[in-house]
């Protein structure tokens, strides 16, 4: 049971990592991403097919991260040219197609995905691999939270939420949008793949299905409900996937009232409730982004009195 619960303790703190990767383009630049996932599936199978080939994981997690935010750059180029719902329905075309790619090449497995990939640590008894992974897990989301924050303050983080706020004004006042926005897409889309990478070597396993776009709608759904805040959406997109796996094995806690379909839908009925209820009492979120954010993390001006 203890093994148990900190897997599923491991699971939440990486989706919280993800979804502090994913804020950082919608939360604090604006960008409308439903592709996250794709980003996750390329450090994933990039870190696992070297590794299988005796790369060790020190060199095969950097190129992780370097391939997943290389793959961002088309993204980067679409977004200086579309916004709204229109850079939506793109990003979820560019994960499907990434997916069915990763899904139909004979290098990657094919539809049988990777097998036997190296689990450092392994030869551990459960409870302690567990206990270890956990606390990597943990690692993961402080270094994903800080390689944030630090993109998110200061005078990058002032030009990125003028992006957000007003992208017309910002453009008019000499802000190369389109270089922000591909660099923030290139550098959530690295730590997304560092969690695929993460992910990966945790598991054992790696397969196309496992990238399925509704994972990007649990970490918007998590960013919605926890706020646009760091610790609002890591929180968020925790809570949800915390959900996801308890519920997931219910029968084995002797709950045995609902079949494994029912289950699924009463998940969606309960995340459907969250969001309904926190657009109804609290649209920011839980803990949503403060207004002054910005300005304390920006440079500090000195008043300076002019006498006539």
């Amino acid at each position: 049971m203890n093994t148990y619960l900190t897997a599923i303790a491991t699971v939440a703190l990486l989706y919280g990592a993800l979804g502090l990767s994913l804020n950082l383009q919608v939360g604090r630049t604006g960008i409308i991403n439903f592709g996250h996932i794709a980003f996750f599936g390329v450090g994933a199978y990039t870190s696992a097919l070297l590794s299988i080939n005796e790369v060790p994981l020190t060199l095969s997690v950097p190129v992780a991260c370097v391939l997943g935010g290389l793959a961002a750059f088309p993204l980067g180029w679409i977004a200086a040219r579309l916004t709204s719902h229109y850079l939506a329905i793109v990003t979820i075309a560019f994960a499907e197609a990434l997916r069915a790619l990763l899904q139909n090449l004979d290098v990657t497995g094919g539809p049988g995905g990777l097998v036997g990939v190296p689990r450092p640590f392994g030869e551990l008894n459960p409870d302690a691999f567990a206990v270890i992974w956990f606390a990597l897990a943990a690692a993961l989301l402080t270094v994903t939270g800080f390689l944030v924050r630090v993109m998110s303050r200061g005078l990058l983080g002032l030009n990125l939420a003028s992006i957000r706020d007003d992208e017309t004004a910002a453009a008019m006042l000499g802000r190369d949008v389109a270089a922000y926005k591909t660099m923030v897409l290139v550098w959530g889309s690295a730590l997304a793949a560092l969690a695929g990478a993460f992910y990966a070597h945790w598991i054992g396993f790696v397969s196309a299905e496992q990238f399925d776009p509704r994972v990007t709608f649990y970490l918007w759904a998590g960013i919605v409900i926890g706020g646009a805040s760091h610790a609002g959406a890591a929180l968020g997109a925790a809570a949800i996937a915390a959900l996801f796996e308890l519920t997931r094995f219910f029968p084995d806690f002797g709950i045995t009232a609902f079949s494994d379909t029912q289950l699924a839908s009463i998940r969606w009925i309960v995340i459907g409730l969250l969001l309904i209820g926190t657009m109804r009492l609290r649209p920011q979120g839980i803990l949503p982004m403060s207004s002054r954010h910005h300005l304390r993390s920006g440079p500090r001006v000195e008043k300076v009195r002019v006498d006539a």
